[in-house]
């Protein structure tokens, strides 16, 4: 096989990491007010789902993430894939919401964590080095694609036919393009096929700030990046979780409703590449410090614009705020720990900044059920982001070390 593959499997994962997150972290929020209508649920009920999901994909990403030192990138793809279709599928036919939260949390919360962004960031890191920070942007790209691109089309079909066949249709589409992309361009590794990282002639020799990078739990700057990203992760996914209901609730159509996070998907593509693009040529600290700035100011944008209009603009220019974090965590975890280290050191990561994610889900849902408002809950955010930044300060980088 002639030619560098490491494009056409960024490609590759790319795609299927678009529609997975689409389906799930930005398609959440359009079925919060059809499920609290058909089962008579609080919001805070309904939000205990997105939270069941977010527990799923941090245990299956610990388990996968340790096993991806005997098992492929593409085995685990591949079955995946087949029970995230299933999962959704499955959903579509059940009456009881317990039911459906074990539907989330076995096989939907498995076949996200083995076919998507977490898989991605694997093959990336596999293929690329001296362009790794650049790689790890685009590869962080897919979960805004998904929003500005899948998000709005499972709107349509739960406006169009109803939240239960928007589910029947998504599994299955999803599930058969993915599949046809992993069989034909997922390679687990560049030695798998005689390349190289970068489609350099030789191996590279690996920078890995970590002593030992076997022992992750042992590593400070373990425990440092894990606290810092699940702080600004708290903020993420507070925000994603809330956009539309947040629109729905200042009284703007479902039209503009679904345009808030739509737009802030948009424009977070350009700036997780241009934030990838900073990683591989400044301290990756400040470029993290950089991203929880922006995210302080779209909370305050939420929080304080007068209208739509303006909410919308500030949407558009603080991309980075949301999902910012992701080319930054995944680069400095694997300037840390290595290629062979980096998806056990994520996997264990997920564990702990899940908690931070479900923790700032139920205060802000709570939040909203005694306010029956967002800002009071966002308002608190701001200083979480601070913290964020503050702690990320003390990782020992290449530059540092």
């Amino acid at each position: 096989m002639t030619g560098f593959k490491g494009w056409h499997v960024l490609g590759a994962s790319f795609i299927t990491a678009t529609l997975l997150a689409g389906a799930t972290f930005y398609a959440f929020q359009h079925f919060v007010t059809p499920l609290e209508a058909e089962f008579d649920l609080t919001r805070d009920q309904v939000y205990l789902a997105y939270i069941v999901f977010l527990i799923s994909a941090a245990f299956w990403a610990a388990i996968i993430g340790r096993s991806l030192t005997k098992i492929s990138p593409r085995k685990f793809a591949i079955v995946g894939i087949l029970m995230f279709g299933l999962s959704f599928v499955a959903i579509s036919k059940m009456q009881s919401p317990k039911a459906m939260l074990w539907m989330i949390f076995l096989p939907m919360g498995f076949g996200f964590t083995a076919c998507g962004p977490f898989i991605s960031n694997a093959l990336t890191t596999n293929w690329f080095y001296k362009n790794r920070g650049k790689a790890l942007g685009i590869a962080a790209v897919s979960t805004s694609m998904g929003g500005f691109l899948v998000q709005p089309v499972i709107s349509y079909l739960i406006e169009s036919h109803g939240w239960r066949q928007a589910l029947m249709i998504s599994g299955f589409s999803i599930s058969t393009i993915s599949m046809v992309l992993i069989l034909k361009y997922f390679i687990s590794r560049p030695e798998d096929i005689g390349q190289y990282a970068d489609g350099a002639k030789e191996p590279p020799v690996q920078d890995i700030v970590a002593v030992n990078p076997s022992q992750i739990l042992r590593n400070r700057d373990f425990w440092l990046i894990a606290t810092a990203c699940g702080l600004l992760l708290a903020c993420d996914q507070a925000l994603l979780a809330s956009l539309k209901p947040l629109g729905e609730n200042l009284g703007y159509t479902n039209v503009q409703a679904t345009l808030i996070p739509t737009v802030v998907a948009g424009s977070a593509i350009l700036g997780k590449i241009g934030i990838g693009w900073l990683a591989d040529r400044y301290d990756k600290r400040k470029v993290f410090a950089l991203v929880c700035t922006s995210n302080i100011l779209f909370l305050l944008a939420v929080v304080y614009a007068p209208s739509f209009f303006l909410l919308i603009t500030v949407a558009t220019f603080v991309g980075i705020a949301i999902g910012g974090i992701y080319p930054v965590w995944t680069s400095i975890t694997a300037d840390t720990f290595g290629r062979d280290y980096f998806a056990p050191a994520i996997g264990f990561m997920n564990l702990i900044t899940v908690l931070f994610a479900i923790a700032a889900l139920r205060f802000v849902s709570q939040s909203f059920e005694q306010h029956q408002s967002y800002s009071p809950a966002f308002k608190l955010l701001v200083p979480v982001a601070v913290l964020a930044g503050i702690t990320m300060l003390f990782v020992r980088t290449r530059k540092s070390a």
